[in-house]
């Protein structure tokens, strides 16, 4: 009987155990061992293994946790989340990122430091982020860290750059404003959405990689 691991993987965020370094160690684990021949205890040779995923889903459930967004090995815009050698010899220079992404302008959606009225700033937030991905906020996760009033830039911007930086999207009745200085820090980063000509060549190249690698026992499944 021919056995297949359908899907396996470590998220990088969204819980106190999901982290870069943890999901490199497993992955790179992973690939060494399903194609090193070993097998299991029970059954010697190789093993059919689809490893997930090769990029976010953040618009997936997360009914089962926040890491539920975050199974990728690649960031939204291609860039790899960190070293990972296909071959499982640790002899190739690992993952390759997306060449000439083009990104929208570098502006971000924030707090509007000269707001004084909050009544309204919970449900702000609610709806910013019911519509967009806040998962990096939760418990444990890449921006847990962050004070109040960046909790709140954090979903602000997360659902305008959603929308595709339009103007009326960061307003949330006074409290937001436009910035152009990158609010990110050496943990949370406030991404700049792609600009949306590109994204088709993006995930062009992106399925490319799945097409690139040439081992029977091991493949990459993509969800989109």
């Amino acid at each position: 009987m021919s056995i297949i691991i359908g899907e396996v993987g470590w998220p990088t965020d969204g819980d106190k155990n999901a982290n870069i370094e943890s999901a490199r160690r497993f992955n790179q684990g992973l690939l060494e061992h399903a194609l090193s021949g070993d097998g299991t205890p029970l059954r010697k040779g190789n093993i059919d293994v689809y490893l997930f995923s090769l990029i976010d889903e953040d618009a997936k459930s997360i009914a089962p946790g926040f890491f539920e967004r975050h199974w990728g090995i690649f960031e939204f815009d291609g860039k790899p989340k960190y070293e990972l050698d296909l071959s499982g010899s640790q002899k190739n220079k690992g993952l390759v990122p997306v060449e000439d992404v083009k990104y929208m302008e570098k502006r971000w959606c924030v707090l509007n430091p000269d707001a004084d009225d909050f009544d309204d700033l919970p449900n702000s937030i609610d709806y910013a982020c019911s519509l967009s991905d806040c998962t990096a906020l939760g418990y444990g996760s890449s921006c847990n860290h962050l004070s109040l009033q960046k909790n709140a830039s954090y979903a602000f911007n997360m659902y305008y750059q959603v929308k595709n930086q339009r103007s009326w999207d960061c307003d949330f009745s006074g409290l937001a404003v436009l910035t152009y200085e990158d609010p990110s820090d050496d943990k949370c980063r406030f991404p700049v959405m792609i600009d949306y000509g590109s994204s088709v060549s993006l995930h062009r190249e992106l399925k490319g990689v799945l097409v690139a690698i040439p081992w029977v026992c091991f493949a990459f499944l993509l969800l989109v």
